[in-house]
């Protein structure tokens, strides 16, 4: 019998409650003065009571992984599966988190500690239990490989006709997608495109371990301990009976970009493919085959002329060379695709301070060397310096299209081009003394307005400037000034609107405002101003009295005491 440790409690002193004076007197709680003793768990006994919670877990995961099998068919627990609340299922398993589960016995597992507790009499033969319901309790890794990922790669290549898995592929649930049916059940939310980077990262590790031995230098110790474990060489064999792509850019340099520049070639003479080409259907044109069918060879030919594929260049340089391919890039994408870009998206817009993710449309009048260009990133690095020796020789050609080279020289056209001829319109349209509201865009399509103005939001950017989010020049502010710009509405507001309608409102009522109705809004008539016609002088006035407008300026104060508007005492 384990033997017990035994803690004496030495008796308390008598306390003294507190209590209400309102209340009973405060009674006296005493302790015996026997000394009391207590039983404290040994070591054995909380041994005992982890072994119990961990056969009662094990027994736990056994049974709700008989039920998984029993409805699934296989074991491949995904990792995010938690045990749904459904009849299908005995209740006290509902919100399991089984996918964890069954990875932390794994683990558990590979470290040895659940052998540990397969040597127990009930922890035995609930391992039993697993392995007659055929479990693989030592061979997980295969056991994953051949059920899991080997149908999901199978099943892709059927579905798609090739083994090159986007990174975030996952195979799609039955309520998800309506081609769930003909993947596996046990392929179900299978992360295929990241365990298809896995793979190949395991057999690049293994590569490179091999040539440092083989090279004899030393091993990276702190990279040996991050790396990946060898693939077995049978999942090896199976990869590649299956076709597997060990290397993405090798493979689809030799299946895809080298074909489809030959064919390209025999068909045009040449082999200057434009930036949009996309190999056709072979039902649209049956010249070409039904292999390269919606390969974006355009684009693959323009990422070759950036640098990308190098490897795969060198070892095809002749090849390339007896092609006629042109390695010249730069020269060659500026003079055919940017610069004829740039000058139809000028004569198109009117200016040409190209936002950045415009893509240049594939249609009339864009020049089809530029279709699908992103003329936004390209503008966005040209003002980072690409193609400096080329926009250097057509400096002139660009600043005569609008060209904007920065964000300073962005305002000054924006000021110069929109704002300053934008406000001399309205204000012939709308009268010397009209205030440009808030929400003001120039119509798009009234010829009062000059065409580069028209959709701005003149609005919008006039507060823009007057909450300082855009920085103006001295020589810019001076420019705005001669027209009349007004740095704060406030000011005007009251100089041509309110103070003339409050001294109106006097005229007509003995010479002071203090019998204003808060709801008081101004006629269309005189003797008040035509500028605060329908004005809501009494909710101005309200505003003023409760200090939200116009009382720190101590001149406005003045003028409003005057009119009765404030009293004396009423700001201080």
């Amino acid at each position: 019998m384990p033997r017990r440790r035994l803690l004496q409690l030495l008796p308390l002193r008598p306390r003294l409650l507190c209590a209400s004076p309102t209340l009973h007197p405060p009674t006296l709680i005493s302790t015996p003065n026997a000394a009391r003793f207590y039983r404290v768990s040994s070591a054995d006994d909380s041994s005992k009571g982890r072994r119990s919670s961990n056969n009662k877990s094990l027994s736990q995961l056994v049974h709700a992984l008989r039920t998984f099998h029993s409805l699934e068919q296989h074991f491949a627990v995904p990792f995010s599966f938690v045990v749904p609340r459904s009849h299908d299922w005995p209740k006290e398993l509902h919100q399991l988190p089984l996918g964890v589960k069954v990875h932390r016995f794994m683990q558990s597992l590979s470290k040895g500690s659940a052998s540990a507790l397969a040597t127990k009499k009930q922890g035995a033969e609930q391992m039993q239990e697993l392995r007659d319901m055929g479990f693989p309790l030592h061979s997980w890794q295969e056991y994953q490989f051949q059920e899991v990922c080997l149908p999901a790669l199978r099943t892709y290549q059927e579905q798609y006709g090739d083994l090159f898995v986007p990174q975030k592929f996952i195979v799609p649930e039955e309520q998800d997608d309506d081609d769930a049916e003909l993947w596996p059940r046990a392929t179900r939310r299978y992360k295929l495109g990241l365990a298809v980077a896995k793979l190949r990262k395991q057999v690049q590790q293994q590569r490179q371990r091999e040539q440092q031995l083989k090279d004899k230098k030393k091993l990276n110790t702190a990279a040996a301990s991050a790396a990946l474990p060898p693939l077995p060489r049978n999942q090896v064999d199976a990869l590649n009976e299956l076709g597997f792509v060990w290397r993405v850019r090798d493979t689809k340099w030799y299946r895809f970009f080298l074909p489809g520049l030959r064919k390209y070639k025999e068909l045009h003479g040449n082999a200057d493919v434009p930036l949009a080409f996309t190999i056709p259907k072979h039902e649209q044109d049956s010249r070409w085959p039904k292999t390269l069918e919606g390969y974006m060879l355009g684009r693959h030919v323009y990422m070759v002329r950036s640098g990308k594929y190098a490897t795969q260049v060198r070892d095809s340089r002749e090849e390339l060379e007896a092609l006629g391919f042109s390695f010249r890039l730069v020269d060659k994408v500026w003079s055919e695709s940017i610069f004829p870009a740039l000058g139809v998206f000028s004569a198109q817009y009117g200016h040409c301070d190209v936002w950045q993710d415009f893509v240049v449309p594939s249609e009339d009048p864009w020049p089809t060397d530029s279709w699908g260009l992103k003329l936004g990133d390209t503008v966005k690095n040209i003002r980072r310096g690409a193609y400096d020796s080329q926009v250097q020789a057509a400096r002139k050609e660009l600043d005569a299209l609008g060209f904007v080279w920065n964000a300073r020289h962005r305002v000054e056209k924006t000021v110069r081009s929109v704002v300053i001829p934008a406000l001399a319109t309205y204000r012939r349209l709308h009268g010397n003394d009209a205030l440009v509201t808030t929400d003001f865009v120039v119509p798009d399509r009234d010829p009062n307005w000059p065409v580069l103005t028209r959709g701005f939001r003149l609005g919008q950017w006039i507060t823009r400037v007057r909450s300082g989010q855009v920085v103006l020049s001295s020589k810019l502010r001076a420019e705005l000034d001669k027209v009349g710009f007004v740095w704060r509405s406030n000011d005007q507001r009251w100089n041509e609107v309110l103070l003339p309608a409050f001294r109106a409102y006097a005229e007509l009522h003995g010479g002071t405002c203090a019998s204003m109705s808060t709801k008081f809004s101004v006629p269309p008539e005189t003797p008040y101003p035509r500028a605060a016609w329908g004005v809501n002088l009494g909710g101005a006035l309200w505003h003023i009295r409760n200090g939200d407008s116009y009382v720190n300026c101590e001149d406005k104060q003045r003028e409003l005491r005057a009119l009765g508007i404030l009293a004396d005492d009423a700001v201080a």
